[in-house]
Protein backbone atom coordinates (compact mmCIF):
# COMPACT_ATOMS: atom_id res chain seq x y z
CA UNK A 1 0.00 0.00 0.00
CA UNK A 2 1.14 3.19 -1.27
CA UNK A 3 0.35 6.39 1.02
CA UNK A 4 0.13 9.62 -0.14
CA UNK A 5 2.38 11.82 2.09
CA UNK A 6 0.68 14.76 1.19
CA UNK A 7 -2.94 13.54 1.88
CA UNK A 8 -2.37 10.75 4.51
CA UNK A 9 0.26 10.51 7.38
CA UNK A 10 1.12 7.28 9.15
CA UNK A 11 1.76 6.19 12.01
CA UNK A 12 5.53 5.05 12.26
CA UNK A 13 6.25 1.50 13.34
CA UNK A 14 8.57 1.81 16.21
CA UNK A 15 10.44 -1.58 17.80
CA UNK A 16 12.26 -1.26 20.64
CA UNK A 17 15.05 -3.88 21.58
CA UNK A 18 16.14 -4.43 25.04
CA UNK A 19 19.63 -5.25 24.89
CA UNK A 20 21.65 -7.39 27.20
CA UNK A 21 25.22 -8.83 27.08
CA UNK A 22 27.90 -10.13 26.26
CA UNK A 23 27.56 -13.71 26.64
CA UNK A 24 29.31 -16.74 26.24
CA UNK A 25 27.94 -19.36 24.01
CA UNK A 26 27.02 -21.20 26.86
CA UNK A 27 24.76 -18.59 28.58
CA UNK A 28 22.64 -18.60 25.38
CA UNK A 29 22.17 -22.38 25.51
CA UNK A 30 21.05 -21.20 28.91
CA UNK A 31 18.27 -19.06 27.07
CA UNK A 32 14.95 -21.19 26.50
CA UNK A 33 12.41 -19.48 28.27
CA UNK A 34 8.81 -18.10 27.51
CA UNK A 35 10.98 -15.08 26.56
CA UNK A 36 14.35 -15.70 24.82
CA UNK A 37 12.95 -14.66 21.20
CA UNK A 38 14.51 -12.17 19.64
CA UNK A 39 17.65 -10.40 17.77
CA UNK A 40 20.98 -11.73 18.22
CA UNK A 41 24.77 -10.02 17.37
CA UNK A 42 27.99 -11.82 17.27
CA UNK A 43 31.09 -10.30 17.76
CA UNK A 44 34.82 -11.81 17.26
CA UNK A 45 38.15 -11.60 15.52
CA UNK A 46 38.03 -10.79 11.85
CA UNK A 47 41.21 -10.08 9.85
CA UNK A 48 40.04 -6.89 8.44
CA UNK A 49 38.52 -5.14 10.84
CA UNK A 50 40.43 -6.27 14.61
CA UNK A 51 39.29 -8.64 17.39
CA UNK A 52 35.98 -6.96 18.42
CA UNK A 53 34.41 -6.86 15.17
CA UNK A 54 30.40 -7.28 14.39
CA UNK A 55 30.34 -10.84 12.74
CA UNK A 56 27.07 -11.59 12.89
CA UNK A 57 23.14 -10.24 13.04
CA UNK A 58 20.84 -13.50 13.71
CA UNK A 59 17.41 -13.54 14.81
CA UNK A 60 15.40 -16.32 17.18
CA UNK A 61 11.51 -16.44 16.06
CA UNK A 62 10.01 -19.23 15.74
CA UNK A 63 12.65 -20.72 17.91
CA UNK A 64 14.23 -19.55 21.48
CA UNK A 65 17.81 -18.95 21.39
CA UNK A 66 19.07 -21.57 22.81
CA UNK A 67 17.56 -23.54 20.07
CA UNK A 68 19.16 -21.64 17.18
CA UNK A 69 21.85 -21.70 18.97
CA UNK A 70 21.98 -25.60 18.68
CA UNK A 71 20.88 -25.31 14.65
CA UNK A 72 23.71 -27.35 12.51
CA UNK A 73 24.56 -23.49 11.09
CA UNK A 74 26.05 -22.59 14.23
CA UNK A 75 27.25 -25.40 16.58
CA UNK A 76 30.72 -24.47 15.51
CA UNK A 77 30.86 -21.12 17.89
CA UNK A 78 30.51 -23.40 20.61
CA UNK A 79 33.74 -23.81 22.24
CA UNK A 80 32.81 -27.78 22.76
CA UNK A 81 32.39 -28.55 19.32
CA UNK A 82 34.30 -31.09 17.34
CA UNK A 83 34.25 -29.57 14.16
CA UNK A 84 37.73 -27.29 14.48
CA UNK A 85 36.43 -24.01 12.40
CA UNK A 86 37.28 -21.67 15.68
CA UNK A 87 39.88 -24.50 17.77
CA UNK A 88 40.56 -22.49 20.95
CA UNK A 89 39.36 -18.73 19.04
CA UNK A 90 35.92 -19.63 19.75
CA UNK A 91 36.95 -18.10 24.04
CA UNK A 92 36.98 -14.71 21.88
CA UNK A 93 33.47 -14.88 20.26
CA UNK A 94 30.73 -12.75 22.30
CA UNK A 95 27.07 -12.62 21.69
CA UNK A 96 24.52 -9.95 22.82
CA UNK A 97 20.77 -10.66 22.71
CA UNK A 98 17.68 -8.31 22.02
CA UNK A 99 14.42 -8.69 23.07
CA UNK A 100 11.38 -6.50 21.54
CA UNK A 101 10.11 -4.71 24.48
CA UNK A 102 6.37 -3.42 24.34
CA UNK A 103 5.54 0.08 24.99
CA UNK A 104 3.58 1.50 27.48
CA UNK A 105 0.80 2.04 24.24
CA UNK A 106 1.41 -2.10 23.45
CA UNK A 107 0.78 -2.40 27.35
CA UNK A 108 -2.30 -0.47 27.50
CA UNK A 109 -3.89 -2.75 24.21
CA UNK A 110 -2.93 -6.05 26.33
CA UNK A 111 0.37 -6.44 24.99
CA UNK A 112 2.06 -7.60 21.61
CA UNK A 113 0.51 -10.52 20.48
CA UNK A 114 2.72 -13.80 18.54
CA UNK A 115 1.96 -12.32 15.02
CA UNK A 116 3.41 -8.56 16.03
CA UNK A 117 6.34 -9.92 17.65
CA UNK A 118 7.85 -11.94 15.09
CA UNK A 119 7.01 -9.15 12.15
CA UNK A 120 8.89 -6.68 14.73
CA UNK A 121 12.00 -9.42 15.13
CA UNK A 122 12.11 -9.42 10.73
CA UNK A 123 11.69 -6.19 10.69
CA UNK A 124 14.38 -5.18 13.44
CA UNK A 125 16.77 -7.89 11.86
CA UNK A 126 16.63 -7.06 8.53
CA UNK A 127 17.16 -3.02 9.11
CA UNK A 128 19.84 -3.78 11.18
CA UNK A 129 22.15 -5.76 9.16
CA UNK A 130 21.23 -3.28 6.36
CA UNK A 131 22.70 -0.65 8.36
CA UNK A 132 25.70 -2.07 9.98
CA UNK A 133 26.76 -5.30 7.07
CA UNK A 134 28.06 -7.56 9.16
CA UNK A 135 31.38 -9.89 7.76
CA UNK A 136 29.05 -12.84 7.89
CA UNK A 137 25.95 -11.74 7.12
CA UNK A 138 25.23 -12.56 3.15
CA UNK A 139 21.39 -12.03 3.32
CA UNK A 140 20.06 -8.43 3.59
CA UNK A 141 23.49 -6.13 3.71
CA UNK A 142 22.52 -5.11 -0.02
CA UNK A 143 19.58 -2.57 1.53
CA UNK A 144 15.67 -3.02 1.03
CA UNK A 145 13.96 -4.42 -2.49
CA UNK A 146 12.03 -2.03 -4.02
CA UNK A 147 9.03 -3.87 -3.56
CA UNK A 148 9.68 -3.69 0.06
CA UNK A 149 10.07 -0.28 0.71
CA UNK A 150 6.29 0.47 1.73
CA UNK A 151 7.19 -1.96 4.40
CA UNK A 152 10.51 -0.89 5.80
CA UNK A 153 10.15 3.37 4.88
CA UNK A 154 7.77 4.27 8.42
CA UNK A 155 10.09 1.19 10.39
CA UNK A 156 12.28 2.73 12.99
CA UNK A 157 14.32 0.53 15.45
CA UNK A 158 15.19 1.89 18.76
CA UNK A 159 18.25 -0.07 20.70
CA UNK A 160 17.96 0.08 24.00
CA UNK A 161 20.90 -1.17 27.11
CA UNK A 162 23.61 -3.01 26.06
CA UNK A 163 23.54 -2.73 22.13
CA UNK A 164 27.30 -3.08 22.38
CA UNK A 165 28.52 -1.21 18.77
CA UNK A 166 25.33 -0.92 17.40
CA UNK A 167 23.67 2.53 16.41
CA UNK A 168 21.16 3.97 18.79
CA UNK A 169 18.46 4.26 16.43
CA UNK A 170 18.15 2.63 12.70
CA UNK A 171 15.56 3.92 10.38
CA UNK A 172 13.71 2.28 7.52
CA UNK A 173 13.76 5.41 6.03
CA UNK A 174 17.45 5.55 5.09
CA UNK A 175 17.13 2.23 3.48
CA UNK A 176 14.69 1.85 1.51
CA UNK A 177 15.27 4.90 0.18
CA UNK A 178 11.42 5.79 -0.66
CA UNK A 179 11.61 9.46 1.30
CA UNK A 180 15.32 10.57 -0.28
CA UNK A 181 13.92 9.97 -3.65
CA UNK A 182 10.43 12.08 -2.81
CA UNK A 183 12.20 15.04 -1.74
CA UNK A 184 15.17 15.40 -4.46
CA UNK A 185 14.41 14.80 -8.09
CA UNK A 186 17.80 13.63 -8.66
CA UNK A 187 20.57 13.36 -5.43
CA UNK A 188 23.24 12.81 -7.60
CA UNK A 189 23.06 15.48 -10.06
CA UNK A 190 24.80 18.45 -9.12
CA UNK A 191 23.52 21.81 -8.58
Amino acid sequence: MTVDPDTERREPTRIHLLWSGPHTFGDVLEMDGGTDFGIYQVYGPHPASGTESLLYIGKANDQTFAARFTNRDHRWWNPDSDDGVWEDNTALLRFFTGRVHPTQDDQDRGGIDNELWGTSIDKAEKLLICAHTPHWNQQGISGIKEEQTDVYDNCHVLNWGNFASLLPEVSGVRHAHTEFERICDDPLEET
